[in-house]
């Protein structure tokens, strides 16, 4: 890989289906793991998207809003069009968008950078991911580790 891609995964481990980016990280192979700056962010915020220049980030989140286990992948600009769009609701303190658009506005997001969410439904405290993310968390890595390594070929994810 000649640039270095970041993955800002974000979630909280013990949160049902908000643990999923979480996990689909922790299940990358190990050359994508070594390839890639993996941060597990928790609430994403604009200082987390001020990497440096040439970077490529990948944004990895749950979302409540659109259907269980359903993948959402989409250039990172995007987002806050995209959030605006829909009902969703966030636990963040400043959206995922919002961060985005505020990074947008100081000029750190790039024609690049992605954004993959996964659709869940169950975000109570202790609670386990839902049948629906924990059948999709495999499709979630494969498009992390295309993402992460840029090619159209996807290695096996880690069990």
């Amino acid at each position: 890989m000649s640039a270095t891609v970041r993955i800002l995964a974000c979630g909280a481990i013990d949160r049902g289906d908000d643990a999923a980016a979480l996990l689909a990280v922790r299940r990358l192979p190990a050359a994508t793991r070594r390839a890639a700056r993996i941060e597990e962010v928790g609430q994403l915020s604009a200082e987390h998207l001020l990497g440096p220049a040439g970077d490529r980030t990948v944004v990895v989140d749950c979302v409540h809003g659109i259907p269980p286990g359903s993948i959402l992948e989409l250039p990172l600009a995007e987002l806050p069009a995209v959030e605006a769009s829909f009902p969703v609701t966030s636990t963040h303190g400043l959206s995922p968008g919002g961060a985005v658009g505020l990074a947008a506005a100081l000029g750190t997001i790039g024609p690049r950078d992605r954004f993959l969410g996964i659709g869940g439904e169950s975000f109570g405290a202790g609670d386990r991911p839902s049948p629906a993310v924990a059948d999709h968390l495999g499709e979630l890595v494969a498009r992390l580790i295309r993402l992460a390594q840029g090619a159209a070929e996807v290695d096996e994810p880690c069990a």
